[in-house]
């Protein structure tokens, strides 16, 4: 068979499947395409690379940034952006999204896995917005851990808001939490709350911390109520027991009340990051540190001539900061809540870190 005869050859096939009419695949009926189509439609915000352009574009967006303004033109209105959003301690990064079809289960409610998919653009906005400056130097934020809580059901073609904060952090671990809000009866237009909102304060319950096959025991410094000396008129009395279902009880009852601006939490989940430096974990107040996030004009200023270096502040996070004067201070003003200190994120901490060790040790202990 020679090229010319080939070519006809194909030209016929090609024209095999097309009709008169010039429709394509003219044997399936018309029903079949439509329902084709319509799935195609349904489906089509889980199409191939949607997910990474919603969660890279951030990212993206701020390196653009740097390399057309240079990169202390950018921090500099970083920062501006940074402080009118009330600092680290206040930082509320929201976005929105509709549960579409193909993000619902047959119930016709949000899946649970789409919590996590959803919400991963509206972490690394967080993540950007928090802690742009670091990043230069070569460090990335590293998942560990995720802990999901779902609470009410988000129906189908509602808008729903997610919001993400910092909840604490250690020597290792930071801990962003996310909200998923609803807001039944009004519009997305009318209840849109501002970006730089107080932060909704979190319920005050004592958490133990420990735990027993029969329930939970409180410790021996703190009691049921709270005070230091276990009854409000100083007589002290044994530490009482709260079992583990009604521990949650409680923590749900308070979770499911109402925010100030009218949302209904349908789901909080708590996310735990470490930020790395190829296998070196930069303590997250380091990282801090090198995010221009101290309120010293000083320490601002030793950062910024470490980001501006040679290196872009590479060794210092390595641990060349061990060797630094003021190796133990740094970080330590950042994020500070309401009396001057992070009491508020150390106090987080302890409960956060604390979930994973409890679902640890019931992994462990199972057969």
């Amino acid at each position: 068979m020679n090229k010319q005869a080939a070519v006809e050859r194909g030209r016929a096939l090609a024209r095999s499947f097309v009709a008169p009419s010039g429709s394509l695949f003219p044997w399936v009926p018309k029903p079949i395409k439509l329902l084709f189509l319509l799935l195609v439609f349904l489906n089509s915000s889980s199409f191939p690379f949607l997910w990474h352009i919603r969660v890279w574009v951030h990212p993206i967006k701020a390196w653009l940034a740097a390399k057309v303004l240079g990169h202390r033109r950018y921090w500099i209105g970083w920062r501006r952006k940074y402080e009118a959003m009330g600092g680290l301690a206040n930082m509320r990064v929201k976005s929105w999204r509709r549960a579409l079809f193909d993000d619902c289960d047959y119930n016709l409610h949000l899946s649970n896995s789409a919590y996590a998919k959803s919400s991963d653009a509206n972490k690394m906005k967080f993540c950007i917005d928090a802690f742009a400056p670091c990043f230069v130097t070569g460090i990335h934020m590293a998942l560990g851990a995720s802990h999901w809580q779902y609470m009410r059901e988000v129906p189908m073609g509602s808008n729903y808001l997610m919001e993400t904060r910092i909840g604490g952090w250690g020597d290792k671990w930071i801990h962003c939490v996310t909200e998923f809000v609803i807001y039944p009866g009004k519009s997305k237009k009318a209840r849109k709350p501002d970006v730089a909102d107080k932060p909704t304060a979190l319920p005050h319950i004592d958490i133990p911390s420990s735990g027993t096959d029969s329930g939970i025991d409180t410790p021996e410094n703190g009691y049921a109520n709270g005070s230091a000396n276990g009854s409000a008129n100083g007589v002290a009395h044994k530490p009482t027991t709260v079992s583990h279902d009604e521990l949650m009880k409680r923590l749900m009852l308070k979770a499911r009340e109402p925010r100030a601006d009218g949302g209904i939490v349908t789901c909080i989940a708590v996310t735990d990051y470490c930020f790395k430096q190829g296998r070196i974990t930069v303590p997250p107040r380091i990282a801090m540190h090198m995010s221009l996030l101290s309120p010293n004009e000083e320490r601002r200023a030793h950062a910024l001539k470490l980001l501006t270096g040679p290196d872009g502040g590479a060794a210092f996070c390595r641990g060349g900061w061990k060797n630094d004067p003021l190796a133990d201070e740094l970080g330590r003003d950042v994020g500070l809540g309401d009396d001057g200190t992070q009491g508020w994120a150390e106090a987080a901490k302890g409960h956060m870190e604390g979930v994973g060790a409890a679902l640890l040790q019931v992994a462990l202990a199972s057969p």
